[in-house]
């Protein structure tokens, strides 16, 4: 192959990569942000992280299960069953388990 053939599929490559994570995260960033505001207005919760994050389509419904981590050390198991349920939240009393 000539040099600039491999230059324009690196290139070609890039931009598909690029616009794939472009998609991607603006999804996540929608339900998490979403997720953020539910759990500070009912728990008093400011995100620190989030940890097991799954997201799955079942029936044609998106659901979302994640661990979330408060910046006061609590933790809950977070569960929506589609986008138009709100998130349920589950105290973790032991807040390094893998589930609550």
């Amino acid at each position: 192959m000539n040099r600039r053939f491999r230059l324009g599929a690196a290139m070609g490559c890039l931009a598909l990569a690029a616009i794939g994570l472009s998609t991607g995260p603006a999804k996540a960033a929608s339900w998490q942000k979403e997720m953020s505001r539910q759990i500070l207005r009912d728990l008093n919760c400011e995100i620190a992280f989030m940890s097991q994050v799954k997201e799955r389509t079942v029936d044609g419904r998106r659901v979302i299960m994640a661990k979330v981590h408060c910046k006061d050390k609590r933790s809950f198991d977070a569960l929506r069953g589609s986008d138009n349920e709100a998130f349920q939240f589950k105290a973790c009393e032991v807040p390094n388990a893998e589930a609550c």
